[in-house]
């Protein structure tokens, strides 16, 4: 108990303050039961269950999903970052505890981790109220915030977002001369960023990377507590480590990338394609909008936040005014975040399409997490600037305020659409996912398919209808065994599955399994060499006549097993190293930590207040009161800025519609939303088409999507509508004239249009929205 109350009074007590300032952050997930099923957050609920059977099941770090693809498995574990659900399963694996459970506990670690690990790293460079202020601005980022958990619900990615400044704290510390335990912390966290999420893992291994690099060249400038030649090798060393510990993961990922179809990961001219995804600096500085819980997807924007924009650039400008401490410090994130704003920019395509891996990110607008990080530092220092320049007697209402300030613009994205129960989570839910097409193998671009499969196969009622009766899936092709052959079959683990097979000749046993490298035959003990079925890419085992035991179970290769030892090795080296530390920690005099105040002072108490404050009536008064979000309902969108009523063949209506602008020049580009609703449901998708005409009639521009709102037909709800954004590009050569914009439904495959109806009667198949002026430029 002793030691208990030492440890206790060492630490902080600022860390309290913060996560008084993070609760709204999490409010949503700790307030409301389950978790929705319209985002990704389904796809890593079903992920981490099927998981959870492969570790019950003894195969405690699988890289093939068995059940996946209709059971003809998916090496998604081969691939995918695996931290997350690692996480999720140490909850997962409790009695009070489900899939969903756990990864909505993995979103709540992950938010209280980045405003946890930003406070401290700020902290530790310009004291506790610059601390206060960036743990607020980035974890009230609206990317950070709602973007990435709410309405994507990327748990992998959101987590990243946590652990990126906890990392950079870690080396920091290491900077600063931490002893052996820091050291320790720093290759943990720099090895857990690598094996939260693939391509965030990349940008933020870069970033830190060159902040050690700037570290060494620029320590012996302003930056008066810069490391020397030993520490910038302690640096480098934990970086170095750090990966070489991860190495298990990523190295397979990279050798072995030609053996699925990753290029389904790179559109052309679609929603995952980066072209299509730039950011202008007026979207980026743009204010968030309240959110529509009467949409199917509320509209939001990729947004810096307007509290971040503008107290990160306080910084900049502290900092060009030579009035910030720790200047070479501060300058690294000013030309990180510069760096990052351009990446999101439309000119700095060149950039995407000549470095080979960038493409990979699909969307520019995923650095706006990275992005919150920069200005959240850079609000800190500037926050320590302005106290000093007003006198710290200041200290106290500059902090409140700015912490209030950010907390109360953040408001409307703290209240998410109201979900549903998610349901029961288990693998026969999961096959009927799957039969539907919403999503193949927790993937809807087929990211993981082997690339010896020419065509993907339909699902086989053969092997997904044991599921429903509680037993494992058949994988074997009995069409193809003639009646003579007997076959029975025993799973001994989910990944080694063994057949007892009696054949009077020569036989192929076809499986139903995608045959992938790792997978290994042995006929009575002894490996043989399968073949492979064309086009559908399944294993074929040759087996000669008589009785065998076929075993069938998923191995390593070459490339896992040379992972395995780097990863062991860097485990060795890791340990070692710090051991040297701490062994020379103890003959050496070690270097004095930071210390802090053991209760709060009155400009943390004024903090702690303000966050109390803001959080309280947001809680108690706002929420209640539904002040916080519109509730479109019936056949109103109330964020449309035209109400129309357009009867699409008793199926669709058009309900409204918001063009912002209806004069423009030859070339310009005119964003145009529309607001569908559902009237019945429908079993087949239609397309939606947006047509910009000359009185005559000729087509002059168009915008066609494929499923209107990005959300195929036959799933719309009936009791909420769905926002469909167009954009209409104008010819450069487009004459000055009147036109007409039209809008309309058809179906594609077939070359009909869904008719427009006025009291029963069709009147046409498009509706005429709005005239467009077109002047001469």
């Amino acid at each position: 108990m002793t030691r208990l109350n030492a440890f206790l009074r060492r630490v902080d007590p600022g860390f309290f303050v913060v996560l008084v300032i993070a609760f709204l952050v999490i409010w949503p997930f700790v307030s409301r039961p389950s978790l929705p099923m319209e985002t990704d957050a389904e796809l890593h609920i079903f992920r981490l269950h099927e998981l959870g059977l492969l570790v019950r099941g003894g195969d405690y770090y699988p890289r093939w999903a068995p059940n996946f693809y209709h059971g003809y498995g998916y090496p998604i574990f081969n691939y995918y970052a695996p931290l997350t659900y690692y996480v999720g399963l140490l909850f997962e694996v409790w009695p009070l505890f489900d899939a969903v459970a756990a990864v909505k506990a993995v979103f709540i670690i992950g938010l209280l981790a980045a405003a946890l690990g930003m406070y401290g790293f700020v902290r530790d460079n310009w004291g506790r109220s610059a601390g206060f202020v960036a743990a607020a601005v980035y974890i009230y980022a609206p990317y950070v915030q709602y973007v990435d958990p709410h309405a994507r619900g990327v748990m992998p990615e959101s987590f990243s977002l946590g652990l990126f400044p906890l990392v950079l704290w870690a080396l920091d510390s290491v900077r600063r001369g931490g002893g052996a335990w820091v050291w320790l912390t720093a290759v943990w966290l720099t090895a857990a960023v690598i094996l939260t999420h693939n391509l965030m893992a990349l940008l933020f291994f870069g970033l830190l990377l060159a902040w050690v690099v700037w570290q060494l060249l620029m320590g012996g400038g302003r930056f008066g507590t810069g490391p020397t030649a030993g520490r910038a090798t302690h640096l480098f060393a934990a970086l170095g480590l750090g990966l070489g510990v991860a190495a298990f993961f990523w190295l397979p990922v990279y050798l072995e990338r030609n053996a699925i179809t990753l290029n389904t990961l790179i559109g052309q001219n679609d929603n995952y394609d980066f072209h299509t995804h730039f950011l202008s600096l007026g979207e980026m500085l743009a204010w968030s909008p309240w959110l529509d819980w009467g949409a199917s997807e509320p509209a939001f924007r990729f947004n810096l936040g307007v509290a971040q924009w503008l107290l990160g650039g306080a910084g900049i400008v502290l900092w060009l005014r030579r009035r910030v401490q720790h200047g070479t410090q501060v300058a690294f994130f000013a030309l990180a975040l510069a760096t990052l704003l351009f990446l999101m920019l439309p000119m700095s395509t060149p950039v995407w399409e000549a470095l080979p891996f960038m493409p990979f990110f699909q969307f520019p607008w995923r650095l706006l997490g990275p992005a919150a990080a920069m200005c959240a530092v850079l609000a800190g220092a500037g926050t320590e600037a302005l106290i000093t320049i007003l006198s710290p007697r200041c200290g106290a209402w500059v902090t409140a305020v700015f912490v209030a300030f950010t907390l109360l613009l953040s408001l409307p994205m703290s209240q998410p659409a109201l979900w549903g129960d998610f349901g029961e989570v288990n693998t026969l839910r999961m096959t009927l996912i799957e039969n539907t097409g919403r999503w193949l193998g927790t993937t809807s671009t087929a990211d993981y398919v082997p690339a010896t499969v020419d065509t993907v196969p339909a699902r086989k009622g053969s092997v997904v209808g044991p599921v429903a009766e509680g037993k494992p899936m058949d994988r074997v092709n009995y069409e193809t065994l003639p009646a003579e052959v007997t076959i029975q079959t025993e799973v001994i683990r989910p990944l080694h599955t063994r057949y007892l097979m009696t054949t009077p000749r020569f036989k192929r046993l076809r499986l139903y399994l995608f045959d992938f490298p790792g997978w290994q035959v042995r006929i009575d003990g002894r490996i043989v060499e399968t073949e492979l079925g064309r086009p559908d890419g399944f294993m074929v085992i040759p087996v000669p006549a008589g009785q065998h035991v076929i075993d069938v179970a998923f191995g390593t290769t070459p490339a896992r097993t040379v992972a395995a030892v780097i990863t062991a090795g860097s485990l060795l080296l890791t340990m070692g190293a710090a051991l040297v530390r701490w062994r020379r920690q103890k003959m050496e005099p070690a270097a004095q930590p930071l210390t802090f105040p053991p209760a709060l002072s009155r400009p943390d108490r004024w903090t702690l207040g303000a966050a109390l404050w803001v959080t309280a009536v947001a809680i108690l008064l706002l929420e209640p009161a539904g002040i916080l979000h519109d509730s479109s309902s019936g056949f109103v969108a109330e964020p449309a800025q035209t109400d129309i009523w357009a009867d699409f063949g008793e199926q669709i209506a058009l309900i409204g519609y918001t063009a912002p602008r209806v004069t423009a020049v030859p070339g310009d580009v005119i964003p145009l939303t529309l607001y569908w609703k559902a009237q019945n449901e429908m079993r087949i998708n239609f397309q939606a088409f947006v047509h910009v005409l000359a009185p005559d009639g000729t087509l002059m521009t168009q915008s066609h999507k494929l499923n209107p709102g990005d959300f195929p037909t036959k799933w719309w709800p009936l009791d909420k509508y769905v926002l469909d954004a167009h954009t209409l590009v104008l010819p450069a050569d487009m004459p000055p004239g009147e036109y007409v914009v039209t809008t309309g439904l058809w179906v594609q495959s077939e070359g009909w249009r869904l008719p427009l109806l006025e009291d029963g009667e069709q009147v046409g198949d498009n509706v005429v929205l709005f005239r467009l002026t077109v002047r001469a430029k």
